[in-house]
């Protein structure tokens, strides 16, 4: 009888060490297959942000929330990224439903009639009307600094304004004809 007790205790303890060990190598794998992002220091905030290298993942969308100011981006149902954005103000607002992002873009622009210019645009409505880009610049080129203080308000002409290193990662990442919804 003993012995009978103690085959079955030698059992059920091999079987949890190799549940134990398949659950060890099944994160591993995981890990070793997530794809690498890319760490990026941001100054003002001290705060480190991960700014994830887009030609790793599929199914690429964009999805601004005009209630919550924010921009997140998916892979999938996954999500790869977020960040505070500053839409439409109440007179100007962003347009809502989906886009997607249109070939026009640069790195700077500025526009004399409202004395402010911006880094880093993204078309996403009416080839070059409505943009993703930085937060507001003189026209040399330097944030101006009351704009900048507005990121997570409501308070562009319509576009979506980031942080000029969100803006930067941005231009530079997400490709004409990924999808965005903005409500």
């Amino acid at each position: 009888m003993q012995k009978k007790f103690s085959k079955r205790i030698t059992v059920l303890f091999l079987a949890l060490c190799f549940i134990i060990l398949s659950y060890c190598i099944y994160r591993n794998i995981n890990k070793a297959i997530q794809p690498r992002q890319q760490e990026v220091q941001i100054q003002e905030k001290n705060e480190k942000k991960v700014y994830p290298n887009l030609a790793n993942y599929s199914n690429v969308s964009i999805l601004v929330s005009i209630k919550q100011q924010k921009m997140i981006i998916y892979s999938g149902n996954q999500v790869i990224f977020k960040t505070t954005v500053s839409t439409g103000a109440k007179d100007s607002p962003t347009p809502t439903g989906k886009f997607a992002i249109e070939a026009e873009r640069g790195d700077f622009f500025y526009n004399e009639e409202s004395s402010e210019g911006t880094y880093y645009w993204v078309s996403f409505k009416d080839h070059g009307t409505y943009l993703f880009h930085s937060v507001p610049t003189d026209c040399n080129g330097n944030e101006i600094k009351e704009e900048a203080e507005k990121l997570g308000t409501p308070c562009s002409h319509g576009c979506v304004r980031m942080s000029k290193e969100d803006a930067k990662w941005f231009y530079e990442n997400i490709s004409e004809g990924v999808i965005v919804s903005i409500h």
